[in-house]
Parts: structure tokens; C-alpha cells; sequence
């Protein structure tokens, strides 16, 4: 805080000493010591500070209490400067100052720092809140994560996090004022606070994200994703899970827990916006890893696999990676998963067939049999496309057939389909012949490895 009187203790070279006494009587307070004054030359830089105890001492020797107050300076005297640090700052404190003067670079007075007033840690510079969540790769039972079908059956998702990341940064404002940055989509929006937040254009998600945590101060928020929207990573779903943790920093004691923060990021993206899939992604970009993840009527759990390491590293060795190019709305492909399937028989078999299918991937990576999954990682995709015909279109069909003729063993186009990555298991020695004609093809390979921490959360300076 500025110290609010330094007209008060401040005198020209030419005062008396008995003037300076005589405001002492009212500055003594002020300055919580029995005197104490800075002198300033006509520019109004400090030439020294003098205490009531450097003017006792002048008068027991020849001075007169009508002498030059610049007869009893001292030139000696510790002082800081507004960009010193807290150490710095105890250091001249230690020096048994009660006092300390702060000037400028010119050497002028700007502000008084009493030691009484003085608490280290409010000169921490100000600190940036990150949050950055990866997006998941799903495997197999994709689809029957639908809320018309877990309400009146279980099924299971086996999913992994890569690491392709958003990352949410958020700096508290002294003001109501919210502005929020999407760094990779170059878009800007402010509201003068949350009350004044209003939706219509592509920064919505974020918005909604932002009101559905009810912060009670302003902020700066930019946002960064390393991934294209509608790609089929679950990207949506990272964005706004990427938001929803950094702001749950700022709940001190009430900080929301992964689950309850997967259940929010499901509300805010299915819900609230509108965007219709399962409720695996916000569940699997959360936790993070391979993760087994069980929907019961009730409940979700999240169980994480410990996967060996020489399997991870197999598995991470065979898997590729491709862009086909071009973005969907998942929320148009989602449709039919969203149809009652309880009178549609052959669809409940399909949808049955496929969380079997989970259940076997899982096992064959327990087990450390990442041949048996690629041959798993077909059978699931195959089972997609029947129970979902919009997942797929001639373009993955003939890209996935050249990849297979090759040698691939297995694949699949991630998310809801139509476009964005194609995943493929093949042995390392089809690999460089699988990359050069998807690439003639128009097709991107894209190294990745796999991530295995989910949503982080950590504090930096500014």
C-alpha cells in the first residue's frame, strides 16, 4: 500500500531543525518511530533522511535548534527502489530501519515502506495459472458410452491420452473485466464482467466453461490447443476441460475433484452447449493414461491400467498416426448412436459385441500382447461402421485398404468418423511403405507418444 503522507515527512535542505522537530509531533504517528524525515533538493531527489535521534545528537555539540536541518543529515541511509524484491527489501530492514525510503531511478521519492506495514510475500510477483490437458485416442467401445444406453446397461470404454495438449492460462485482473484469447483460432472476445458474458460466436464453449464455474473476480484467459476442432481427438472436450481446471485453482478448499470435474466438462460441452456425444472424453483427457473406463447406471469409474513399460513402448512403436484432413461436426455423426436402440435388437447385439471387443483389448494389453490388439483394433472397426454407417466414407475406406494391404493389421478413424485421424497397427517394417502411399494420397503422417498425466495444473511467474 503507498504510503499516503510523504509531503508530510519530506523537507528542503534550507528547513530548520526546529521545524522538523515540531512536525515530528505529528508525523511520529505516521511514521510509527519518535521522528523520522526524508530531505529532497529542488528536483526532489532525496539527499538523506534524518531521525529525532540524529537531531539529539547535533544538539548536545555546538549546533542550534534554529540550524540547517542538512546539518544533521544522514547521507548514510538505506533505502530500495520499487522494483526490489522482498529479500532485498529485509535485507535494509535488518538494518534495524523502521523506515525505508523508495526512489526512483533519478533517485527521487516515490514511497515510504514501514516495517510494521511490510509482509514478504505481498511483493511475489503475480503469478500465471496454467492448466493443460491432453486428448484421448479411443480404441473400442466408443459409441456405447451414450447416455440412452448406460442408463439401462453397463458399458466400458478403453481409451489412452497422446500428447497433443490445450493448455488454458489464466492471469486475475484487479478488475470485473473478463477477456478471453484463443491463441490457435486468433479470436478475442471481453465482457465487462461475468454477469455481461454473451454467447453467439466461436468462443461460446470457452464462455460457457468459464460461467459455469461462477468466478468472483476478473481475469485474462488464453487459450492454446496443438490440434485442429473436430479432428476426432475429443478436442472439445480438452478445451474445456483445459478451462474448467485452471479455474478450479482459484476454489481454494473447494476445489472440485477429477470426477466432478469430468461430470462438469460433460455438462458444459453435452448439456449446456448442445454438442452431442458419450460421456467418455471428458472422463478419459481428465484422468489421463490408458484407462479402462466403466459406466454403470449410476456412476462412472475410471480405472487406470498399469500397462508395462516394454508394452507401452511396443505398442507406441507399432502405432501410427495420420491426418486425412478436414473437420466435422461429431454432433451430426453422433445421431445415430442417439436412437432408442431398446425395441432395435440388432443394434443392442452390436452394441453388446462391441464392449466385449473392449474387454478383449484390454486383456491383450494386460498381458502384453500388442499383436493380439492390432488384430482387435480391425474387429472394433469393423463393428463401428456397422453400428454407425456415418463413420466412414470412401476416402477411409480406400486409405485404410491400401494401409491393410500393406501389412497393417489393424485401425480405425478416431472419434465419431468421417474425417480428421486415422490410427493403424503394423509391424515397423511396413511402416516407411504405408507412410509414402498415404502421403500420394494426400494423407499426413504425425508422430505422437503416449501421455500418461492427464489434466496438470501449476503456477509460474508472470
Amino acid at each position: 500500500m503507498t504510503f499516503k503522507y510523504l509531503n508530510k515527512i519530506s523537507f528542503k535542505p534550507n528547513s530548520s531543525i526546529r521545524e522538523v522537530l515540531e512536525r515530528f509531533d505529528e508525523t511520529s504517528i505516521l511514521t510509527e518511530s519518535s521522528g523520522f524525515a526524508v530531505i529532497l533538493d529542488e528536483k526532489n531527489r532525496c539527499l538523506g533522511v534524518v531521525t529525532d535521534g540524529d537531531i539529539r545528537r547535533k544538539l548536545t555539540s555546538d549546533f542550534s535548534i534554529d540550524s540547517k536541518i542538512v546539518e544533521a543529515l544522514n547521507k548514510n541511509f538505506a533505502f530500495v527502489s520499487e522494483k526490489d524484491n522482498a529479500h532485498k527489501i529485509l535485507r535494509q530492514f535488518d538494518k534495524r530501519v523502521f523506515n525505508l525510503p523508495v526512489l526512483d531511478e533519478d533517485g527521487k521519492l516515490v514511497d515510504l515502506y514501514q516495517y510494521s506495514n511490510f509482509v514478504a510475500s505481498s511483493r511475489t510477483e503475480q503469478r500465471i495459472i496454467r492448466a493443460r490437458v491432453p486428448v484421448r485416442v479411443s480404441y473400442s467401445g466408443g459409441g456405447t458410452d451414450m447416455s440412452n444406453f448406460i442408463n439401462k446397461s453397463k458399458a466400458a470404454v478403453l481409451s489412452s491420452t497422446i500428447n497433443k495438449y490445450c493448455t488454458a492460462s489464466i492471469i486475475v485482473r484487479e478488475d470485473e473485466q473478463i477477456h478471453i484469447r484463443s491463441k490457435d483460432l486468433n479470436l478475442g472476445y471481453e465482457a465487462a464482467s461475468l454477469g455481461k458474458l454473451s454467447f453467439g460466436d466461436e468462443l461460446d464453449l470457452l464462455k460457457a466453461a468459464i460461467k459455469i464455474m461462477q468466478p468472483n473476480y476478473g481475469f485474462d484467459l488464453e487459450t492454446n490447443a496443438e490440434f485442429s476442432p473436430g479432428t476426432g481427438l475429443g478436442g472439445s472436450s480438452a478445451v474445456v476441460s483445459s478451462v474448467l481446471g485452471a479455474l478450479n485453482y482459484f476454489r481454494n478448499e473447494q476445489q472440485l475433484d477429477i470426477y466432478e470435474l469430468s461430470d462438469l466438462a460433460y455438462q458444459v460441452e453435452r448439456i449446456d452447449m448442445g454438442i452431442k456425444g458419450g460421456w467418455q472424453d471428458q472422463y478419459a483427457t481428465i484422468f489421463g493414461g490408458f484407462s479402462w473406463i466403466e459406466f454403470r447406471k449410476n456412476e462412472v469409474v475410471v480405472n487406470p491400467l498399469k500397462l508395462r513399460r516394454d508394452t507401452l513402448l511396443e505398442l507406441e512403436y507399432n502405432l501410427m498416426l495420420f491426418r486425412l484432413g478436414g473437420s466435422r461436426s461429431s454432433s451430426e455423426i453422433q445421431e445415430l448412436y442417439h436412437e432408442d436402440i431398446e425395441d432395435n435388437l440388432h443394434k443392442h447385439k452390436l452394441f453388446e459385441d462391441m464392449i466385449s471387443l473392449a474387454y478383449k483389448m484390454k486383456d491383450a494389453l494386460l498381458k502384453g500382447g500388442v499383436k493380439a490388439f492390432g488384430d482387435l483394433l480391425d474387429a472394433s472397426w469393423s463393428l463401428k461402421q456397422k453400428m454407425n454407417g456415418r463413420v466412414s466414407n470412401p476416402f477411409v475406406a480406400e486409405c485404410y485398404k491400401t494401409a491393410r494391404e500393406i501389412g497393417a493389421l489393424g485401425g480405425k478413424l478416431l472419434g465419431a468418423g468421417g474425417c480428421g485421424y486415422l490410427l493403424l497397427y503394423a509391424s515397423p517394417k511396413f511402416h516407411r511403405k504405408i507412410k509414402e502411399e498415404l502421403e500420394q494420397m494426400g494423407v499426413q503422417h504425425e508422430m505422437f507418444k503416449f501421455d500418461q498425466n492427464g489434466l496438470e495444473v501449476w503456477a509460474t511467474k508472470k
